[in-house]
C-alpha cells in the first residue's frame, strides 16, 4: 500500500473517510461513496476483478467489511465447500469464509469492533485491504477447484495452502 502508518494525514472521525482515504491511496483499488455511505470497492486479481464493500454500522458499533466472489457451490457441492470454508478458515489471521446456505454464494467478511471509539486507525483498515487481496489471491482459487474443477476440499485447501519456498 501507498499510505503508510507514520504519514501524516488528518484522521477522521469518520470510519468511513478513513477506509475512503486507505483505498484512494492505493492504486490496485478502485473505489466509490454510496448515497447510503458505505464505500464499494474493486480490484483486479489473477482470477479477474473482485468486489466488496465497506459498511459501517453505528448501532454495533462495528466497520463491517464484505468481499464478494462471482461463484456459487451448486447444492451438490455445497457441503464441501462449507468443509473448505473451514478449512482455509483455520489459517487466516484476519476475516473469514462463509457460503451462504440459501444460494452457495462464496464471500469473505471481517467486522472491526468499533465499541467506545469513533475512529478507525489507517493501519486497521490496510490490514482488512491486505486480508482482502490475500483471499481473493491466495483461497478463491480453492473454491474454483472444488466447484469447478470437482477436487475435494481437502485437495482443494491443500492446493491453497501450498506455499513455495527458495528459487528453482
Amino acid at each position: 500500500m501507498d499510505l503508510y502508518l507514520d504519514d501524516e494525514v488528518e484522521i477522521s472521525t469518520d470510519p468511513m473517510d478513513t477506509v475512503e482515504t486507505v483505498l484512494s491511496a492505493d492504486d490496485r483499488f478502485k473505489s466509490e461513496r454510496a448515497e447510503d455511505g458505505d464505500v464499494h470497492f474493486s480490484f483486479k486479481c489473477s482470477t479477474g476483478e473482485t468486489v466488496g464493500y465497506f459498511s459501517y454500522r453505528g448501532e454495533l458499533p462495528a466497520l463491517l467489511f464484505t468481499l464478494g466472489f462471482d461463484l456459487q457451490a451448486p447444492v451438490s457441492r455445497r457441503a464441501e465447500a462449507v468443509r473448505l470454508a473451514g478449512l482455509i478458515n483455520e489459517n487466516l489471521w484476519l476475516g473469514h469464509f462463509d457460503v451462504w446456505s440459501d444460494d452457495g454464494t462464496i464471500i469473505f467478511r471481517h467486522a472491526m469492533p468499533m465499541i467506545g471509539r469513533d475512529e478507525i486507525s489507517i493501519g486497521e483498515v490496510q490490514a482488512m485491504c491486505a486480508a482482502a487481496l490475500d483471499a481473493a489471491e491466495r483461497f478463491q482459487p480453492a473454491f474454483h477447484f472444488l466447484i469447478l474443477g470437482g477436487m475435494s476440499a481437502d485437495d482443494a485447501s491443500q492446493a491453497a495452502l501450498f506455499e513455495t519456498v527458495g528459487e528453482a
